[in-house]
């Protein structure tokens, strides 16, 4: 399994052809189609992105599968060679099944934002990583995701099947374009954290002057 990494603007790696089964993958994608209580936010959160509800119970089994391989098989402290901090939520509070819709003149995009520090729940956990797998097949530019901090821009290259990671910090500025008319962009994400002293809960933050390059 090769380990791709990108240093600048911020640790970030990527994995191609991460889950073994192509198969089953497709059934995750498939299952989106199952679910009809999306968690819809909409252009004034900075945002037009579909999520499940908070909760693994939320997740239909193929998706729930495809998520358990990913925390059972991608270690990030090793991949990223940082102190063995941290840890996965196995209930899947944050991240899950995520949606930028397009397919139906939606305008799904992600603004240039940075994730919320502390969990919802566990208030003494801060995030450490998030962690995201493909499912849509198809590739179109729109897809890929673009990384910020310090005035340098990178680009992760979106692809079917491939596991991209990074570190999270008050500076891992991220988003996504504007998905091509007619598409959705469907992936997996997994968020891993660790036991720190309570903090206060920074929310995640949009910056529409930041731009894509």
């Amino acid at each position: 399994m090769k380990v791709n990494r990108i240093d600048v603007p911020y640790p970030a790696v990527y994995i191609d052809d991460f889950f073994p089964n192509a198969s089953l993958l497709r059934s995750a994608a498939e299952s989106y189609d199952d679910v009809h209580d999306w968690v819809k936010y909409g252009d004034k959160s900075g945002q037009v992105q579909w999520c499940n509800k908070l909760g693994r119970e939320y997740i239909p089994t193929p998706a729930l599968i495809v998520m358990d391989y990913v925390v059972t098989h991608f270690d990030p402290n090793k991949v990223f060679g940082l102190p063995d901090i941290a840890f996965p939520d196995l209930s899947y509070y944050g991240g899950g099944m995520m949606v930028t819709p397009n397919k139906n003149g939606e305008g799904g995009f992600l603004g240039m934002h940075v994730d919320a520090t502390h969990h919802g729940i566990h208030k003494d956990w801060k995030r450490e990583y998030s962690v995201i797998i493909g499912l849509s097949e198809e590739y179109d530019p729109s897809f890929d995701l673009h990384i910020y901090s310090s005035g340098s821009h990178a680009r992760i290259p979106y692809k079917f099947n491939r596991l991209w990671a990074f570190k999270t910090s008050e500076d891992s500025w991220h988003g996504i374009n504007k998905i091509t008319e007619g598409l959705d962009r469907k992936t997996l994400g997994i968020m891993y954290w660790s036991k720190s002293s309570e903090g206060t809960l920074i929310k995640a933050k949009f910056n529409d002057k930041l731009r894509f390059n």
